[in-house]
């Protein structure tokens, strides 16, 4: 009887055990069916995460193009401004065309601007001086002289009245090359401008209509060479303190001409002068004109100037 109870309670355990294996394969089938389902059907939400990611990708590659693009541009847009850079043509003067920039009535307040104005732009000019203001500002003068400027006579006093007699314009004159000697540390060549040109008339109140052709014939015989002009800005008269219209006077002056002495004043109040100089100095070396100074000329250009009457022009009244 017992022998019968164990092997029935065996066999019930070995049912038991059976059932349980077939019972966790079918549930361990059952789970691996549903993963492979998953893997083999993404749902929704993977999806868009795939999706997303293959825009970022797009996205990245169209940033990418757009910075090539934008380089692309910014080096077209250099390449452009080399272009208009390289259509302006630089003009090498070859010496047909020539201008001398000459300042008369300083060293003043003003002259250190004009200074500036000439350096920054590699340009030289000749200041027919009054020998007074000379001897109150020599640092002024010193420095123009040796940033390859010249220093020339224009009178001591710059008052009409030395056009009194010949004794009183010569006492003026001799006391202006003095001064030049004496501050500039040379001897004035025989180069000066007359106060108000060779013609003017502010001498018809001292020495009457007939003095400026004597004295011009007297001075010529003491081998010296007056300096007029045959450019003016204009800024001895009303038009001091508009830009626009000495530029307009300089550039319409100036046309037909190769060889110009342009007349400027150095005194304090031409501000709009000095503002529109630079425009001057780019005209003219635009136009293909070399700049020249009184400190080196040639006896060939002395001979021109006489010729075009721009030196030593008679006057006949």
């Amino acid at each position: 009887m017992k022998r019968t109870l164990k092997i029935v309670g065996i066999s019930f355990i070995c049912i038991i055990f059976m059932v349980s294996i077939f019972s966790i394969r079918g549930m361990a089938q059952g789970f691996w069916n549903r993963n492979t389902d998953v893997i083999q059907n993404p749902v929704l939400t993977d999806d868009l995460d795939i999706d997303e990611n293959e825009d970022i990708d797009e996205v990245d590659e169209i940033i990418e193009e757009e910075i090539v693009e934008i380089d692309d541009n910014e080096e077209e847009i250099i390449i452009d401004n080399d272009s208009k850079k390289e259509e302006k043509k630089v003009i090498i003067p070859d010496g047909s065309k020539k201008v001398f920039l000459t300042f008369d009535d300083g060293p003043t307040k003003l002259t250190p601007k004009i200074l500036d104005i000439l350096k920054e732009n590699d340009v030289q000019a000749t200041f027919f001086t009054i020998g007074r203001l000379l001897v109150a500002n020599q640092d002024i003068a010193i420095r123009a002289y040796e940033e390859g400027n010249m220093i020339l006579p224009h009178s001591y006093s710059h008052n009409y009245a030395i056009y009194s007699t010949f004794e009183t314009f010569y006492d003026d004159f001799y006391a202006a090359e003095r001064a030049i000697e004496d501050v500039m540390g040379y001897e004035s060549p025989p180069i000066f401008r007359f106060p108000g040109g060779s013609s003017n008339h502010s001498s018809f109140d001292f020495g009457g209509p007939q003095f400026m052709p004597l004295l011009t014939e007297d001075i010529k015989e003491k081998d010296y060479y007056y300096i007029d002009w045959n450019v003016s800005s204009g800024d001895a008269g009303p038009d001091y303190n508009d830009g626009d219209k000495m530029l307009h006077n300089i550039i319409n002056t100036s046309k037909g001409k190769d060889f110009i002495v342009i007349l400027f004043h150095d005194v304090d109040k031409n501000r709009e002068m000095a503002r529109i100089l630079p425009e001057v100095i780019e005209y003219y070396r635009d136009n293909g004109y070399m700049f020249r100074t009184f400190k080196d000329i040639t006896e060939e250009e002395l001979d021109q100037m006489v010729t075009l009457k721009l030196s030593n022009k008679p006057i006949i009244r």
